[in-house]
This record gives C-alpha cells, sequence and structure tokens, in this order.
C-alpha cells in the first residue's frame, strides 16, 4: 500500500524515478558514490572497517577499488535525447502565419525561337513547422527500491547515531538526499515514525546551536511546519516592477509602524514574490531586515546595477539579449545575499517565515511557474507548480528578476528560468496556493498584496482611431502578460473584505523600470505618500488583523498538533 501512495506522489510532483524526462532523476557523483560504499558495507571485506560509536568512522578502500568505483560510475550514467514538443501559442501562431517561404522557384520554359527562357514564380506560402527541440539530459538508472531503501537506510542511521558530531553528519545526509528526491519524504516521516519526535527533540534540547539548525532545516525538508503564530495564515504577496518597488517598501514601511513596529518576517507566515518582489522578499523575510534597512540596500543596489552608458547597454543587448551586465549583478546578489547560502539554509532561524521566490521556465513547450522555496509541502499535499530547495538564495533573486532585454536568462541545470514577472507578475493567487498546502488544516487570516505602482487609466476613450498599429498590439499583449489587477479584482471576489487587503500606490507620472534619475525618484516617494495618507485606514486595519491572538480553542488544537507531533503520531 506504501509503495502504492509513493508511486502515485512521485507522479503527482513530476518525479518519475524511471523517467529521464524529469531533472530530479540525477543522482549527484557524491551520492553515486555513497550507494555503492553503502551495497558494500553489506558484505564482509577485510578493506572495511566498522563505524565508530560517533558515526566518524568511514569505510576504506583500495585505489583499485575507487578506479572500479568510478568506471562503474560513468557505466550508471547515461545521457538521454529527449525531444521537446514545439509550443505554438496565439502571438507565436500569429507570427508563423505571416512567414513566408522567399525561396523562388525557377521554370526553364522553351521559346518559339527555342531559346530557353526562365521565369520565377513564389513558392507556396506555408507556415513554417516548428521543430521539436531536443534536450540532452544526462540521467543516473536507479529505481524506486533504490531510492526508498537509501531513505530508510538513513533515516536509521540517524536514529542510532548517539554523538553530536554523529548527529549532524546523518541529519546533513538525510537533508542532501531529501532535495535529491523530495517526493521520498513521504517515505521518510510515514514509514519511520520516530523521525519528526527525534527531529524535534534535537530541536528542544540541544545545546549545539549548529546542530539545531540542521534538525529545523531537515524538518523543513520533510514536510513538517509549526502552526501559525497568529490567529490564522497570514500571506504577504509583492509584485514585480524594477525599481518601482520603493513605492511597495513606503507602504510596507507604514505597515510596520502601525503593526508596533514589528518587522514584516514576525508578522507574515509565508512571503512569496516575483521579480523586484522577489528580492524585497528575501531582505525583508529571509535576512530579516527591517523596511528602513531595506529601502538602503534596495535603493544602493538600484544606483550601482543601472548606471550604465547607452552604448554598452545597446553592445549588450545585441550580443547576449541583456541591456545591463548580468555578471555584475550576479556580484551584486552574492555581495549581498552571500555566496554559499542556499533556499533551504534560511529556514534554519526558529519561526522563521516561509519564503517562496517565483521564476518562469522559459524552455519548456509553456510558459509555468517555477517557485523556489525554504520549505517542503506535507507528504501527499504537493503544490501544483513545480520548484525546488536545492538552489542557491543569490540564484533564486536572479532568475526571479531576469527581466527579458534587461537581463540574460539564467541555466540552472536543464532549466532555463526568465523573470517570474512575465508569467506571475501579482503572485497573490500563488501565495494562497501554496498557505492551504502548507497549512491544510489552518484559515486563511489575513493577505496582504503590495503593488509596485499602477497609472491611472482614463475613463473616457477620446480618440477616434479605427485600428492600432502593430508596434501597439505587441505593447499591448505585453501589458496584458504582466498586468496586476485582473489577480486583484478575482482575490476581492473570493476573499472576505477584512480578509485581503490590497495596497498599491498610484503613479502620477510612467516610471520605467531602471528609472534612476533623483527627481523622479522624489517623485515616486511623494506617490507613495501621498497613496499612504489616503489609505492610512485601510493599512491600520491590515496591521490589527496580522497582530491578533488565536483563540483559546485555536491554541488548544495546535497545542494538541505539536504533541502529537512529538509523540510519533504526526499526521496532515
Amino acid at each position: 500500500m506504501l509503495s502504492k501512495t509513493l508511486s502515485c506522489t512521485y507522479r503527482k510532483s513530476n518525479v518519475l524515478l524511471n523517467s529521464p524526462k524529469y531533472s530530479d532523476l540525477k543522482l549527484s557523483r557524491c551520492l553515486s558514490t555513497d550507494n555503492e560504499s553503502q551495497g558494500k558495507e553489506n558484505k564482509p571485506s577485510q578493506n572495511t572497517t566498522s563505524e565508530s560509536k560517533d558515526g566518524s568512522g568511514t569505510p576504506q578502500s583500495s585505489s583499485e577499488e575507487k578506479s572500479d568505483k568510478q568506471s562503474q560510475l560513468s557505466a550508471d550514467l547515461k545521457t538521454k535525447s529527449v525531444a521537446q514538443p514545439s509550443y505554438l501559442g496565439y502571438l507565436s501562431g500569429v507570427i508563423s502565419s505571416l512567414w513566408t517561404s522567399s525561396t523562388p522557384s525557377s521554370q526553364t520554359t522553351a521559346t518559339p525561337q527555342g531559346v530557353a527562357a526562365t521565369t520565377t514564380t513564389s513558392s507556396t506560402l506555408t507556415p513554417p513547422q516548428a521543430p521539436d527541440r531536443i534536450a540532452q539530459v544526462v540521467v543516473k538508472r536507479i529505481s524506486r527500491e533504490e531510492v526508498i531503501n537509501r531513505t530508510n537506510n538513513l533515516v536509521m542511521k540517524l536514529m542510532a547515531a548517539e554523538s553530536t558530531s554523529s548527529k549532524i553528519i546523518r541529519i546533513g545526509e538525510l537533508s542532501r538526499h531529501l532535495m535529491e528526491f523530495p517526493a521520498s519524504r513521504l517515505v521518510a516521516v510515514q514509514k519511520n515514525k520516530r523521525l519528526i519526535p527525534t527531529l524535534l527533540k534535537i530541536m528542544d534540547t540541544a545545546r549545539d546551536s549548529f546542530l539545531k539548525e540542521e534538525a529545523m532545516q531537515c524538518l523543513a525538508l520533510c514536510g513538517y511546519s509549526q502552526p501559525p503564530r497568529g490567529k490564522g495564515i497570514r500571506v504577504l504577496a509583492i509584485d514585480g516592477g524594477g525599481t518601482r518597488g520603493i513605492l511597495g517598501l513606503e507602504v510596507l514601511d507604514e505597515l510596520e509602524k502601525q503593526a508596533g513596529n514589528r518587522k514584516i518576517c514576525e508578522l507574515f507566515d509565508i512571503i512569496v514574490g516575483v521579480s523586484t518582489g522577489g528580492i524585497l522578499a528575501t531582505l525583508l523575510g529571509a535576512k530579516r531586515k527591517s523596511v528602513d534597512e531595506c529601502k538602503t540596500i534596495y535603493m544602493e543596489i538600484s544606483r550601482q546595477l543601472f548606471n550604465q552608458g547607452r552604448l554598452s547597454g545597446v553592445s549588450g543587448l545585441l550580443l547576449s539579449h541583456s541591456y545591463y551586465n548580468s555578471k555584475k549583478w550576479v556580484e551584486i546578489l552574492k555581495k549581498v545575499l552571500g555566496e554559499d547560502v542556499m533556499v533551504i539554509n534560511t529556514a534554519r532561524s526558529p519561526n522563521s517565515p516561509k519564503i517562496a521566490i517565483i521564476s518562469s521556465i522559459v524552455n519548456a513547450p509553456q510558459l509555468q511557474p517555477f517557485i523556489f522555496r525554504n520549505y517542503e509541502h506535507p507528504p501527499g499535499r504537493d503544490s501544483h507548480f513545480r520548484g525546488g530547495t536545492k538552489f542557491q538564495l543569490y540564484e533564486a533573486v536572479q532568475c526571479s528578476s531576469a527581466a527579458p532585454g534587461y537581463f540574460s536568462e539564467v541555466p540552472l541545470g536543464t532549466v532555463v528560468h526568465q523573470d517570474g514577472g512575465v508569467l506571475v507578475n501579482n503572485p497573490t493567487a500563488i501565495a494562497i496556493h501554496e498557505a492551504r498546502q502548507i497549512w491544510p488544516t489552518e484559515d486563511i487570516h489575513c493577505v496582504v498584496s503590495v503593488g509596485n505602482g499602477r497609472s491611472v487609466a482614463e475613463l473616457e476613450l477620446s480618440s477616434t482611431k479605427t485600428s492600432t498599429r502593430i508596434q501597439d498590439k505587441i505593447s499591448k499583449i505585453v501589458d496584458s502578460a504582466t498586468d496586476t489587477e485582473l489577480v486583484h479584482l478575482a482575490m476581492s471576489d473570493l476573499l472576505a473584505p477584512e480578509t485581503y487587503f490590497r495596497l498599491n500606490p498610484y503613479m502620477s507620472f510612467s516610471y520605467t523600470l531602471d528609472e534612476i534619475d533623483p527627481d523622479k525618484l522624489l517623485q515616486m516617494r511623494r506617490d507613495s505618500l501621498l497613496y499612504v495618507r489616503r489609505n492610512r485606514l485601510k493599512i491600520a486595519l491590515a496591521a490589527k488583523r496580522l497582530v491578533e491572538k488565536p483563540s483559546a480553542m485555536k491554541h488548544v488544537q495546535r497545542t494538541l498538533f505539536e504533541w502529537r507531533a512529538h509523540w510519533g503520531m504526526y499526521q496532515v
């Protein structure tokens, strides 16, 4: 029964272990070597020594055995060509219908004088056939049974560990395995009932701070989440918008003040951002910065990044489809966020909010969102959207903010990422979906959706034009793809007025995404402050909703949930 459930979960989360189509099938070289050494431990050998009590002992092998392992590893790795079917959507279908074959065909006819005359006729106007894209994918041939056995073995080693150093090693091994095979958390948690209580005990009683952090990270990878700290689930979604993010920061600054000067990371249980919103979500949630600190960092990043000459920008746009220096952008991100900090590492702090950063997958047949998470969903409750935890934090922000024409696309493994705002510029709907999957028994208590500016539309259409230019048509298509208000309208109809708060300042000027002119930045700040003054009551109601404490009945239910988890009865 468990194997059937696991099989269903693998299909649901797009992790088909027997198919080379997905990137989750790849095993690292370290994991492959560990698998083989694990198999050798089951056989008596003179070159294998028993593990010490603290778990620090390692099997010994000769140089010949190591070379055999390398050759066996090379044999197990296989490169396959996977056909990626092309997709012709609305816009691409229109373009392909206009595409003509310009190669003329010649016919030779005989004239009455016997001289051959050549006439040229145009070929049939047929749209080109879109070829299938071929992707080279390196996969590790490993069966589902091997993954299950590997999971159980790692859990058993963790349960048997006694010393602090041994526990750190075993938790690290299990965490890396869960990052590589997220669906294996179903086996780790449901078949090994003592895993969650063991990690919770380590988190509560361990004296070593690093061991505590490792336990909290492993719990997040197992899909375990502590109940929300407020009356219900509190969600923050931040739109994209380039340097217009200063508009949203002014709104969040007022929200912090109305909530008693509490930081944003203390007011929300999950923070979801896209593009500029991804940068703000990382600084406010993962780095636990105040809004004032975030303003300083954000404006300094904008001045460093967008201060570039037109000549170098045009040349970069022609050569690499990137107007701005993508390498410089990566260096700035590494300096601000850290070069060795993974997304999942942000779950190592107690009471840290869930963080989700959204990008767009552009090398799939259809555009689809990709979510960089610092959490996993409870076993059996996978998200509808692809995502992962095993990426660097700066990579997640780089992917989410790789706006077409501004920065280069970002390849990670077999997936090519682009700005998430191309597909989901208002991430509120995805944020609610993720929150419901993490805490399925909790109610959505407060949703704050922060926009980064909108223009005032004309009430009356005064134009007498009966047609539009091709440039206008393409511009409208791009605008519709990055529109945020349609999602807002849908959310306002689905959620109660006292639950949903949309805070999106009006702009007196159409600011560009890379605006760094001091006068326009000052005017941008004036626009946001004017919006805050006019909507101070609304912001105050949102702050009051965020700081509400849970009822006595809700407190009892959450205490019972934690008690059951500590005693090996964890169940979502």
